[in-house]
């Protein structure tokens, strides 16, 4: 049965972000076997409609997931990835008179509308409680390129989480085209959040 195109854009009408300049034809999306570039600075994209799960990717397919969508959701994504894994290597540069750690974080997606710490409304709801069911990751592993500056917070808890082995959540933006992040690294994520786990925490890397 043949299935009706489905022609879109990742970034809605009516926001200020727009997909950077040097990001225009590095995105994919994934259904199933069917593959679909996102163009341009809206991400125009044709891809066949009614599947189960669609998969933003970077790059080219089967490159490292960035955001996922399952059936009757909007395709909409504002530039923003949430991660969690563990800091696996650390390097530390300078990049127009900038000092610079990037970290590679390897691990998985979470799930869309995940809260890293819970709102009025939720508190409102019930007791807080993390949901073990809600830890299930959303895509496959990859390896993310984390941008942090040298001197920040962000970066001193990257190494420690490094160096006594934690797992990590965070949330990362890709980065705008000017400042030239993309010239530092081929994924520019600068990290915006960061959550240590415990060490008895289960890993939630599948």
């Amino acid at each position: 049965m043949n299935q009706t195109p489905s022609t879109g854009t990742l970034v809605p009408d009516g926001g200020e972000w727009r997909v950077p300049a040097y990001a225009q034809d590095m995105l994919w999306l994934e259904g199933g076997d069917r593959v679909a570039q996102a163009t341009g600075p809206h991400g125009q994209f044709a891809l066949d409609a009614a599947l189960d799960k669609i998969v933003l990717v970077w790059g080219r397919p089967g490159g490292p997931p960035l955001a996922v969508w399952h059936a009757g959701e909007p395709v909409a994504w504002d530039g923003r990835v949430a991660l969690a894994g563990f800091v696996e290597r650390i390097h530390v540069l300078e990049a127009g008179e900038i000092e610079l750690v990037v970290a590679e974080i390897e691990g998985s997606l979470l799930p869309r509308g995940y809260a890293s710490l819970p709102d009025l409304d939720a508190m409102r709801a019930a007791p807080f409680a993390r949901d073990p069911a809600a830890d299930a990751p959303a895509a496959r592993k990859a390896t993310y390129p984390v941008i942090a500056l040298a001197d920040s917070i962000h970066a001193d808890y990257l190494h420690h989480a490094m160096v006594s082995e934690l797992s990590v959540n965070c949330t990362l933006a890709l980065a705008p085209h000017e400042g030239g992040w993309h010239a530092v690294v081929g994924l520019p994520l600068l990290l915006e959040n960061l959550s240590l786990l415990a060490p008895d925490t289960r890993g939630r890397l599948g």
